[in-house]
């Protein structure tokens, strides 16, 4: 089992040995045996238990990390990459170049003190999760930008060399690189919109979770040594909210810095070249021909800052919401002006029928009218106010957020493109080449039929796999699914009732 001997069999720097033992990066599987083992034996405490463990476990991710890199190699050539692992159990990967989608250099603390990278290759070979990836880590920043171009341009550059005396893609071919168009550049301005952005907010308010649970934990009276604040209670709960408060918003800032620091987008060659990242550096290359559209999304709070991030929706691509990200964070016009640089402009949005309003409202009102008419029953009987006042809450904001959902629908088809929009809380706009779809799929409930409604969705090879255009008037789906692919795409109707 090993590689075609046409392909340069390389290895990673044996300096990624130090980066996994201080990481225990493979001693961290050996934990589920290493605990019975040590319940067995019964050491027990001290000081010198805890340096023989240190040692022990150090010299394992030692050994397994030295024997990890012994047994791992790769190659590249104009036709594959050829990964070969595996210690006991041998494994060699081929992937065809054809089937890459996209290339992502990573540059972790540890990784740039000791000069290294790590190059994730996406490759479509039929796989599922992470099977879709080919990992090499720990070979040079110059053998990284040789690999990334190698596998890029489907050809490998002259040199059969590996490591620090590997020569830099294109200029290893005597070739000019190509020019570069910058797309897009990160500005700091724009961390202002973390605090409305969910993914940005998780950390630090699991981090003040943590916090909790750790004052939780401690021993009766530990807390008593502190002094008490000589404020009224009232005004304690409001600063102890406001310092929750405070401490969130600034941790998602300093999160989306973490993150997003120095990002920067441009176009080179046939490639999407995204740099970002102040800890770790990520260098994440899309080809061009495998994008097939981008979309917009705005959570609440976004919307009312004027504010979005724009995503790639790029053939094959696996984990597309963070790889596919051309725009983390940025200002609604920036996120737009961008995605119509990909893809051309369908046109306004057409609105759906008032009948998909009127869904909505039925829906939401039926929970709000349930519990009204519990309170009703209630306050005849014992007297109770709250479930009524509760259930004509719960009815008006029902018919508020039915409002926001039906206005977060609409649909477009352009010469050349068409795009779908949906959601409320986090509203999606999706604007895709009609060369993206591969079939429709329409679907028509009991009540979608008997109020003339449809939903329509694209499947495409891209992104989340379908888009769908909910509630638009069935007598439309015609003419939408013609005008949005091909003319094969006209016999779609919906069933007769």
């Amino acid at each position: 089992m090993t590689p075609p001997p046409a392909l340069p069999v390389r290895r990673t720097s044996p300096r990624i040995v130090l980066v996994h033992t201080v990481t225990f990066r493979q001693a961290r599987q050996l934990v589920p045996l290493l605990i019975p083992a040590l319940a067995a034996t019964g050491l027990g405490g001290g000081a010198t238990t805890v340096v023989v463990l240190a040692v022990v476990v150090s010299l394992i991710s030692l050994a397994a990390a030295g024997l990890s890199w012994w047994r791992f190699t790769y190659a590249d050539g104009p036709g594959a990459v050829v990964v070969t692992r595996g210690l006991v159990s041998r494994s060699v990967r081929t992937v065809p170049n054809d089937r890459i989608r996209g290339v992502e250099v990573e540059a972790p603390v540890l990784h740039r003190l000791f000069g290294l990278v790590r190059v994730r290759i996406d490759a479509a070979a039929g796989a599922a999760g992470k099977d879709e990836e080919v990992l090499v880590d720990g070979i040079s920043r110059a053998e990284g930008d040789r690999l990334r171009m190698a596998v890029l341009t489907h050809r490998s550059p002259a040199g059969s060399g590996a490591g620090d005396m590997a020569v830099v893609g294109d200029m290893a071919a005597g070739t000019v690189p190509p020019a570069e168009e910058e797309l897009s550049r990160w500005s700091n301005r724009w961390l202002l919109y973390a605090p409305l952005v969910g993914s940005y907010l998780a950390l630090p308010a699991a981090g003040l979770g943590a916090l909790f649970r750790l004052a939780e934990e401690l021993p009766d009276g530990a807390l008593d040594a502190l002094p008490e604040p000589d404020v009224p209670p009232t005004w304690a709960i409001a600063l102890a909210v406001g310092a929750v408060v405070l401490l969130v918003v600034v941790g998602s800032i300093v999160g989306a810095a973490l993150v997003n620091w120095g990002f920067r987008l441009v176009r080179r060659g046939g490639s999407l070249v995204a740099v970002r990242g102040l800890v770790t550096r990520r260098h994440t290359e899309l080809e061009i021909d495998r994008i097939r559209g981008a979309a917009v999304s705005e959570g609440l709070g976004m919307r009312m800052a004027g504010a979005a991030r724009t995503t790639a929706l790029v053939t094959g691509l696996a984990d597309a919401e963070r790889r596919g990200q051309l725009l983390p964070l940025g200002p609604r016009a920036e996120a737009w002006a961008l995605t119509h640089r990909l893809v051309d402009d369908p046109g306004p949005l057409v609105r759906h029928p008032r009948a998909a309003l009127r869904r909505r409202i039925v829906r939401a009102l039926a929970v709000g009218l349930a519990v009204t008419a519990v309170g009703a029953v209630l306050a005849a009987t014992d007297g109770r106010w709250d479930v009524l006042a509760a259930g004509g809450a719960l009815s008006v904001v029902g018919v508020l957020l039915a409002r926001g959902l039906y206005g977060g629908l609409g649909h477009a088809a352009g010469p050349r493109s068409f795009s779908v929009r949906s959601g409320w809380l986090v509203r999606q706009q999706a604007v895709l080449e009609r060369r993206a779809v591969i079939g429709w799929q329409v679907r028509q409930s009991w009540f979608q039929r008997r109020a003339g409604l449809a939903t329509v969705t694209a499947c495409v090879g891209a992104g989340s796999g379908g888009y769908a255009a909910v509630d638009m008037a069935a007598d439309d789906v015609p003419g939408f699914t013609r005008a949005a692919s091909a003319s094969w795409a006209e016999t779609l109707r919906p069933p007769d009732p």
